[in-house]
């Protein structure tokens, strides 16, 4: 039986007070308790949702057994989890959908006992990695009356400006910004930055949109730089369309120092040299110039600058790149012969070569090999995607004129999501545009996530007053003054519309009312509104009489899909998808969204004349290279089953893997005299840490790695203590275009413990 809520009816009071649980299960201690004596199915409903294990999306379809949460499976009416084209939906989904491992764990996600389950207050005013903060539990009215207090306090100085908010991406992300734009406060920060901004920004210069997505089950040739789709899973379709179009004859090659999952899986594996993708790319466009087997009518009538382009990359020969990055003259050869002679062909870079300080050019050097070819936007190729708009939000309110804190405009490329290495930089180093006093960080964790983890937590004591919204107590929740507990995603309302190639939009709602009576993360901003008196341009006050559902069906009903909440619930699947096929060479009708109108190989040399390093994918050097005292490149890479750091403390995901050694080749471990399993000390200029040593063939010579995510002293039980965190090691380095952090620029040397 599909149950389904009354959307249209539902008042903000009722959704917030939430419903009985029809059920016989409870929480005791640490154990999900089941009373064997009661009627084992009283009723049973299937309820649609999406994921958010991470930002992906799939689509679920829970199974609700006597008010428990029983069982999760993919929603085949989703096209997340299926497919990313309109084209292969059909053949795809008599298949059925796919879910990873992550988004399979989100019941105990939901029943986890270590979940926050009232708010909390600070007592001690001592914070530091060890320090017991002596949680006072309060009331949600006493928790927000105190928030209330503390940012009135700001808008009586006149300084909204002092208020940031940190947010995970998708969550709370619209009613976060017009909550800063009410409050009066530019500084609304979302986690894009410390993730793919590089990415985005990339793609936006050279293409004109920043998320483009392959079309890889109808591809020839994927040539993939520094990225593992098929273990750092986002869109659970991704592994099988890449799996799919292999087997449908396509080639598959990997550039990357590691010997990944995808890697196992391809023709040929590259281990290529730390930060050096962009050389290689450029040798490869210096090839296939020469050879004249680049599509000479796509760049004479959609591109601009290929002349300077081609004029530049004359000396970027495959010596040139051999010297650079290890990859072989011959083999760089025949790597742009192949590429350019398959047809259509995909290159693609995410965060490999993102986050170091000299992506935005070597993922733009990446994306103009797919314009050199002409396999943009064709079936098979590099797709111009555009995710469905929401509607304009019904807040009517003025953006600051306040210079935002992370001094964003400084980087050309930078994504509205901020710079957070700039934030907690100038707050742990006191010398910002202006004095910040007082956080809101939602659902996120940046003491773990944001380079130099020292810096970050002396940042965040400099702050007066934070506020933390989290389901556990993370390291970030350990340093604020106020936490109030979150919810999962079985618990929420969302609306889900990225992540593929034609336009669709997918419904998120609870599955279970808030286990512990909580506000939505949503229904907590608006609460605040209310009780500052937050008024828009007109003076009105807009969140007086809307809540988070009514905001949402406003917005939906604004967007190309002008459907209802209601009408989308009533959906297959609850998801709204576009009768249109989709859309291939949307350039011929559509403008080319860049600065000229066209593909571009080169940027405006006015608009950039003060950076002219940018004008063309030129490739520099790191600014943190390898020296004798610090001789190995360390790099970090999600794993299958986890996301970020924010899921160690999920028990059916620690029993798959729970712990993140350090990788190193065997001939090198040795050569030092280490054994397989020694204890060792890694230290960089910012940090040092001990960690397992594990012997990988899969590793480069002078690359040593690990799983990110792990090392937490906070969270719950079945996280603390285990392994390490990458980024105590770290420095506050950003790509220099984008304001990316450069997770992956790091310099250690290994010591026998």
């Amino acid at each position: 039986m599909m149950v389904r809520m009354n959307l249209s009816h539902c008042s903000r009071k009722q959704f917030i007070r939430g419903t009985v649980s029809l059920g016989a299960s409870f929480l005791v201690g640490k154990n999900l308790t089941v009373n064997a004596n009661e009627p084992q199915i009283i009723e049973e409903k299937q309820v649609a949702t999406c994921c958010h294990m991470c930002g992906g999306g799939t689509g679920v379809i829970a199974t609700v057994r006597n008010g428990v949460v029983a069982g999760l499976e993919p929603n085949v009416h989703n096209p997340i989890g299926v497919c990313n084209v309109a084209d292969s939906y059909e053949n795809n989904s008599q298949y059925g959908g796919a879910m990873c491992p992550k988004g399979l764990s989100g019941i105990m996600a939901l029943y986890d006992p270590d979940r926050i389950t009232k708010p909390l207050m600070r007592t001690n005013p001592e914070k530091g990695i060890g320090v017991d903060p002596k949680w006072r539990e309060i009331s949600w009215d006493e928790a927000l009356s105190e928030i209330t207090t503390e940012l009135r306090k700001l808008l009586e100085d006149e300084r909204p400006e002092a208020l940031i908010t940190v947010s995970e991406n998708s969550l709370v992300t619209d009613i976060q910004k017009d909550f800063c734009k009410l409050f009066g406060t530019p500084n609304a920060g979302f986690h894009t930055n410390i993730c793919s901004a590089t990415r985005k920004g990339a793609a936006k210069a050279v293409l004109g949109v920043d998320e483009p997505l392959g079309d890889y089950q109808n591809s020839k040739y994927m040539l993939l730089f520094g990225w593992n789709p098929l273990s750092a899973v986002k869109w659970s379709h991704l592994p099988q369309i890449i799996l799919n179009g292999k087997q449908n004859g396509a080639k598959l090659v990997v550039i990357d120092p590691r010997y990944s999952e995808t890697a196992a899986k391809a023709d040929v594996w590259h281990p290529i040299t730390p930060g050096t993708d962009g050389a290689l790319a450029l040798a490869m466009a210096h090839v296939i110039i020469n050879a004249k087997i680049y599509d000479e009518e796509f760049i004479n009538n959609w591109t601009t600058g290929f002349s300077e382009y081609q004029k530049y990359v004359q000396d970027k020969t495959p010596e040139w790149a051999e010297k650079i990055c290890g990859v072989s003259a011959n083999d760089i050869r025949k790597l742009a012969i192949d590429f350019a002679s398959n047809q259509p062909a995909i290159a693609d870079a995410w965060i490999g070569p993102g986050q170091q300080s000299n992506g935005f050019n070597a993922i733009r050097a990446v994306f103009l090999l797919n314009v050199l070819v002409g396999s943009v936007d064709k079936k098979g190729g590099m797709l111009l995607t555009k995710e469905l708009q929401l509607g304009p939000s019904m807040i009517n309110k003025s953006s600051s004129n306040i210079k935002r804190y992370d001094q964003l405009e400084k980087y050309p490329f930078g994504h509205k999501s901020g710079v957070y290495v700039e934030t907690f930089r100038q707050l742990a180093q006191q010398n910002g545009p202006y004095p910040v006093d007082a956080a809101i960080i939602t659902m996120s964790n940046p003491v773990l996530s944001v380079p130099n983890t020292l810096q970050v937590i002396e940042g965040l004591k400099r702050l007066k007053f934070i506020t933390v919204i989290d389901n556990y107590l993370s390291e970030t929740a350990l340093m604020a003054d106020i936490v109030l507990p979150g919810t999962t995603y079985l618990e929420r309302f969302g609306l889900v519309t990225r992540g593929i190639h034609w336009q669709y939009v997918a419904l998120r709602q609870p599955v279970k009312q808030p286990l512990y009576g909580q506000l939505s993360e949503s229904d907590i901003f608006i609460e605040l509104a209310k009780r500052l008196h937050l008024r828009d341009d007109n003076g009105n006050l807009p969140f007086e009489e809307i809540g988070y559902l009514q905001y949402l069906d406003y917005r939906l009903r604004g967007s190309i899909a002008n459907i209802s909440l209601e009408e989308l619930q009533e959906l297959p699947g609850a998801v709204w998808r576009s009768e249109q096929e989709t859309p291939y060479r949307q350039y011929v009708t559509e403008p080319i969204q860049t600065e000229s109108g066209k593909f571009q190989f080169v940027l405006d040399k006015e608009k950039y004349a003060e950076m002219p390093h940018i004008l063309l994918p030129e490739y520099h050097r790191r600014i943190w290279e390898p020296d004798d005292k610090y001789p190995f490149y360390l790099l970090s890479w999600k794993h299958v089953t986890h996301t970020h750091s924010r899921t160690q403390n999920n028990p059916y995901l620690s029993e798959l893997k729970d712990y993140n050694h350090l990788y190193i080749n065997p001939d090198t471990g040795k050569s030092m005299g280490f054994e397989d399993g020694d204890e060792v000390r890694v230290t960089s200029p910012y940090g040092s840490l001990r960690a397992n040593l594990k012997f990988s063939a899969s590793m480069h010579p002078k690359v040593v790695g690990t799983d990110w995510g792990f090392g937490h002293w906070g969270f719950g039980d079945y996280a603390k203590g285990k392994g390490f965190a990458v980024n105590k090691l770290n420095d506050f380095i950003v790509d220099q275009v984008t304001g990316q952090a450069a997770h992956k620029e790091i310099c250690v040397k290994i010591e026998r413990f």
